[in-house]
């Protein structure tokens, strides 16, 4: 049985490999944006993976049930109406001749 804490087991491991990428971009074997990768890889692969979310979006004719709520089926017996909803040709607008002015100036 070990004794060490995985606290600092954590943080030498860490420092130790910091100190190995460093040690290579300064070798010139690793690139800079090489190492900034590695590091972020490094930290996304730390986090915890977000939660799923449950199954995808709803289909038509979907019911949604509150927790605890018994399912009512939908009476489907009734006819639906569907609305018309072509566009209609916008109305011909007539334009009205121009205003004549007349002036006598003589």
């Amino acid at each position: 049985m070990s004794t060490k804490d995985p606290a600092l087991e954590a943080e030498f491991t860490r420092k130790m490999v910091l100190g190995i990428l460093g040690t290579l971009e300064q070798k010139g074997l690793l690139s800079k944006e090489e190492v900034d990768g590695i590091i972020r890889a490094a930290r996304q692969a730390a986090q915890p993976a977000p939660k799923r979310p449950l199954g995808g979006p709803a289909g038509p004719g979907t019911t949604w049930v509150r927790p605890g709520q018994t399912h009512e089926p939908v009476d489907r017996s009734t006819p639906v109406a569907i609305p018309n909803v072509q566009r209609q040709p916008e109305p011909v607008k007539t334009e009205a001749a121009p205003p004549v002015i007349d002036i006598d100036l003589g």
